[in-house]
């Protein structure tokens, strides 16, 4: 599980990790509508660069 290292993550990864998870509440499924909250809304208008960083960590820590 990842939770535990994720406390030690960049700020900027946890904010990802919160807005994914808000916004699987109106879009349960990881559908084109779901991905497109993030760039509708704005609040992360680098979400994708910072889901590439979060996704390289995720794999870092798998790997262990």
């Amino acid at each position: 599980m990842l939770i535990p290292h994720l406390v030690k993550a960049p700020k900027e990864c946890i904010d990802y990790v919160i807005l994914h998870e808000l916004y699987r509440i109106p879009e349960h499924h990881h559908s084109e509508k779901f991905w497109r909250l993030f760039t509708q809304v704005k609040v992360m208008p680098h979400w994708k660069e910072v889901k590439v960083r979060i996704n390289a960590m995720a794999q870092l820590h798998l790997n262990e």
